[in-house]
């Protein structure tokens, strides 16, 4: 007898501001009945579809409760606090409920790069075998919490702020540095670490 689980994924989408990235990964989690967005700028709350939440209490009443939907919370207060526990609602969501996805945006704004905050490395470690799709965004991952990339399944490499920046991708994920650095505004490269495989490709609206 084989252990089937449903296994979720965890994709890491990195590149400079205003290249694509949040427009790219609604697109991504459009399948989910369940999504989970730390709204760190309050960009996913003015989507269509989706309920802002700013009260930890009402997130925790959400996933405790296994009510599907389109939530994106909006912290009111330390950031980094409410990060570690906005990821453990979601991780509560998974384990009970089942499939869904999580965003978490700008990840460099409350992670480092040192080892990954409790709640945030449980959810990239032991995340996905319960059926949670991780979708982590940075603009600088030189700059963010690196455990993602251990268990990463999928990568989507937009324009990067420097050239720095485009060395760090290249040189963690194998993708030819002159193909990150040719990227174009809304351009983007998607990366299989399985297959080794690069797909480039343009978000349109």
């Amino acid at each position: 007898m084989t252990l089937q689980t449903n296994d979720g994924k965890l994709i890491i989408i990195s590149g400079s501001s205003r290249c694509g990235k949040t427009v790219k990964s609604t697109r991504l989690v459009r399948g989910f009945d369940a999504v989970f967005v730390w709204d760190i700028e309050a960009q996913w709350c003015k989507q269509k579809g989706y309920q802002k939440i700013s009260d930890m209490a009402q997130l925790r009443k959400i996933v405790q409760n296994g009510k599907k939907g389109k939530y994106a919370y909006v912290s009111q207060g330390n950031i980094r606090a409410d990060f570690e526990l906005f990821c453990m609602c979601v991780m509560y969501f998974g384990s009970f409920y089942g499939a869904c996805a999580v965003v978490a945006e700008e990840l460099a704004d409350v992670t480092s790069i040192s080892k990954a905050a409790e709640h945030w490395g449980m959810l990239c470690r032991r995340g996905l075998k319960r059926g949670i799709s991780i979708f982590a965004i940075s603009q600088r991952w030189a700059e963010a919490d690196k455990t993602a990339f251990g268990n990463a399944t999928d990568f989507y490499l937009f324009r990067q702020s420097t050239i720095k920046d485009a060395k760090y991708m290249s040189e963690r994920t194998g993708v030819d540095l002159e193909r990150i650095k040719n990227l174009a505004p809304l351009e983007y490269l998607h990366y299989n670490p399985f297959t080794k495989a690069v797909e480039g490709s343009k978000v349109t609206f």
